[in-house]
């Protein structure tokens, strides 16, 4: 029987640059949806296939985060501070000591309806190091199909794209501190590594999934959120 999966690891700690009209004065995660933030939109979707413990890891500004999510309130979100400028591979190295098994790890700024007892599932089904979950994206922009010589015959307003993405929603044994050696971007070497090694595999989730990575994403979520079509409500 495999074990049960306890923890989930949510990466807070980056400066959200891309999305400085939002960001100057609060860490990206902590940005409201539908007058709620992110990384609760987040946690409240996990707690709804189980009573998971979370581990929040911030950097900048991350006494917003602190202050929110305080322990009289959330018993089961601890906060841990990992550093201003470390990258993603740092922050996931310094979890290392608060779990105890297998754990899932994801990020504070993507929205999604992936269905979490499937893809843990999949993960202990293949007994691997690492699983990532794979996303066709929406394009941001729309496309223009044309003929040779410059005739533009249609216009597709953001399709769905062929190739996949990895939107996060991770899960891991403890194993994958072995891949994390320093201070290093999780997604270039670690996961070049993994795939070198045969130690990862890709849960293709066919639903909804959303960074908000820029203001109009921002607009666009918020909007799903007051229209009542947000996928990732609860």
């Amino acid at each position: 029987m495999s074990e049960e999966i306890k923890t989930v690891v949510i990466l807070a700690g980056g400066k959200g640059t891309r999305m400085r009209e939002e960001t100057e004065f609060i860490p990206k995660p902590m940005v409201k949806i539908g007058g709620m933030p992110v990384l609760e939109h987040i946690i409240n979707y996990f707690s709804k296939f189980k009573n998971f413990e979370f581990i929040i890891c911030t950097g900048y500004k991350e006494e917003v985060i602190q202050d929110y999510f305080t322990e009289d309130k959330y018993h089961n979100v601890k906060i841990l501070p990992t550093g201003l400028d470390t990258n993603t591979g740092g922050r996931i190295a310094k979890v290392k000591k608060y779990v105890q098994g297998d754990f899932i790890m994801t990020y504070g700024d993507g929205l999604a309806d992936v269905n979490i007892n499937k893809l843990v599932e999949f993960h202990q089904k293949h007994k691997k190091t690492a699983t990532i979950t794979v996303n066709k994206p929406v394009s941001r922009f729309g496309l223009v199909e044309f003929e040779k010589n410059g005739e533009v015959i249609n216009f597709i307003e953001k399709p769905t794209l062929d190739s996949f993405v990895n939107i996060g929603y991770m899960v891991f044994t403890k194993q994958i501190f072995q891949y994390i050696s320093e201070d290093v971007v999780f997604e270039n070497k670690p996961l070049k590594s993994l795939a070198k090694n045969k130690e990862i595999y890709a849960y293709t989730h066919p639903g909804f999934f959303r960074p908000m990575d820029t203001y109009r994403e921002y607009l666009e979520l918020n909007a799903m959120w007051d229209s009542n079509k947000a996928p990732w409500r609860v």
